[in-house]
């Protein structure tokens, strides 16, 4: 493998690790219409439409009901802290991107 493919590979890889998607498909709410239903938190998400749900113990997402009832959500993934950086706690008071792991770094 040649040098310059391992470094261009390690540099854009720490990028990828900043967030994650999960995709749920058949969610259509059984009660209300043009909803999808998060199970987990118990939510009704309008279709075509994204909530940011807040004060929620170790969550940080953003949920998306698309047309088709599928629930994208995204969330906060860990990742690896380089020297000389430091984690500031997620706040689940603020929505999502804002609530996730906060990476200060002294350089």
């Amino acid at each position: 493998m040649s040098p310059l493919l391992i470094l261009v590979t390690m540099t854009c890889l720490p990028l990828s690790w900043a967030f994650s998607t999960q995709y749920y498909g058949n969610t259509k709410h059984p009660i209300q219409p043009k909803h999808c239903y998060y199970e987990e938190l118990d939510l009704a998400v309008p279709v075509n439409k994204t909530l940011y749900p807040t004060d929620i113990e170790f969550e940080c997402i953003t949920v998306t009901c698309r047309h088709d009832y599928v629930l994208m959500i995204k969330h906060c993934d860990r990742y690896l802290l380089r020297p000389g950086c430091i984690e500031k706690p997620p706040d689940y008071s603020k929505p999502y991107p804002d609530c996730c792991t906060q990476i200060k770094c002294s350089d």
